[in-house]
């Protein structure tokens, strides 16, 4: 250490201990101290160097934006060539970070643009624009991109689908619009998020390209796959994986048939139809399973005749597939529910924002929270009962 670097440190601190008195703030401690720091690297810098013009050029400010009520005015030591950058710039950065990064886990986790702007600006006296945490956000874009290009596993033991609604803007109109979200239970038992699209509307015919999608990118084989009842989505499935099971999604059925129920009646319909899929047993059948709905139809059919609409042949056994994998499984495969989790998050953190700029700009968002919880859940923590994931017929 030269003896000006000494002189300059005793210095600093005698004025500190002045100060003390005079009750001195965190935050006049810490500007101190920066300046103290940057200075004495300065004249490091300037012993070292081999420039003869390169000189000390006074101060100029900057503001630090600390996790603290204020931000700090730090002079920051220049030179006349200007080739001299204080290391300690870096601390200004990492706060600048930190801000940055708040920002985003608040966006993330449901907070509009605005609202956020608000936060900041109260709590850290932080001027944020929402054009600014907008930009934060995009860095999604990419993230998202990779992902699409990325090779997926050749086998999953069941993909379960679905489709959540939100709102996006489309020019000047408004409207809610369908994100399919599908995601697999990879061998190792754990889940992975497979397909991330958007379309205006649901349609068998969207789903069929949304799996073609996970075919392009190196999926070869789903024994399972498990969505809602939508018209010929089982065929679309088929068509590209022909050795896979389709499952209905029970719950679904259970709901739309509940919907077409008298208030008066529905406690006893909601009691009958859980005894009509309660095939968890080790001695279930298919057989059995369309007597129970044999005598469903039967006992409702003079208030109820449309029921028999709902249960019509060729279709029905879509909703019993679950029969043909172990009992350990059955629970967690009859249903689409097990995705509920994840659609749940999406609903969350979509639901104050009054809109999406574009279908872009939403699946940046999406795919955003969804890998920040797939992250803490999905592909921590396998499920332990897949490795019970076998058909019926192969335990012999």
């Amino acid at each position: 250490m030269s003896e000006k670097t000494e002189k300059l440190l005793e210095k600093s601190i005698k004025n500190l201990r002045e100060n003390l008195s005079e009750d001195i703030s965190m935050d006049v401690f810490v500007k101190s101290t920066i300046e103290t720091l940057m200075t004495i690297e300065r004249d490091e810098y300037l012993n070292k160097t081999t420039n003869p013009k390169e000189k000390g050029n006074g101060y100029y400010e900057r503001a630090m934006h600390s996790l603290s009520r204020n931000a700090l005015m730090v002079n920051i030591p220049r030179t006349r060539v200007g080739l001299f950058s204080p290391a300690t710039l870096e601390l200004l950065k990492i706060n600048r970070e930190k801000v940055d990064q708040i920002a985003l886990s608040l966006y993330k986790k449901g907070m509009t643009s605005n609202d956020i702007e608000e936060f900041m600006q109260e709590i850290f006296e932080e001027k944020m624009s929402p054009a600014k945490i907008s930009n934060l956000s995009k860095a999604f874009h990419k993230f998202r991109t990779a992902w699409e290009n990325s090779p997926l596993e050749k086998h999953y033991k069941v993909v379960f689908g679905d489709v959540v609604f939100v709102t996006v803007r489309r020019g000047n109109e408004y409207a809610k619009e369908g994100i399919y979200i599908a995601y697999g239970v990879r061998d190792d038992n754990k889940r992975e998020l497979l397909c991330l699209s958007q379309n205006p509307t649901e349609s068998a015919e969207f789903w069929q390209e949304v799996l073609q999608t996970a075919k392009d990118r190196g999926v070869e084989e789903i024994d399972l796959f498990v969505a809602d009842g939508i018209k010929s989505l089982e065929d679309r499935f088929l068509e590209l994986y022909p050795k896979g099971e389709f499952q209905k999604c029970v719950i679904h059925k259970q709901r739309d048939i509940l919907r077409r129920t008298r208030p008066f009646d529905k406690k006893e319909v909601a009691s009958d139809l859980k005894k009509v899929f309660d095939n968890f047993d080790k001695d279930a059948t298919l057989e059995k399973a369309l007597k129970k709905v044999d005598k469903f139809l039967e006992k409702w059919k003079d208030k109820y005749p449309g029921f028999k609409n709902s249960f019509k042949e060729g279709n029905i056994e879509y909703y019993f597939t679950y029969i043909k994998f172990d009992p350990r499984v059955r629970r967690m495969i009859y249903t689409s529910n097990s995705i509920e989790n994840l659609n749940r998050q999406v609903r969350k953190t979509t639901k104050n924002k009054l809109s999406f700029e574009s279908p872009e700009r939403l699946l940046d968002y999406v795919f955003m929270v969804i890998k920040e919880f797939e992250e803490k859940i999905y592909m921590r923590y396998p499920v332990p009962n897949y490795q019970y994931f076998k058909k019926i017929a192969e335990k012999s």
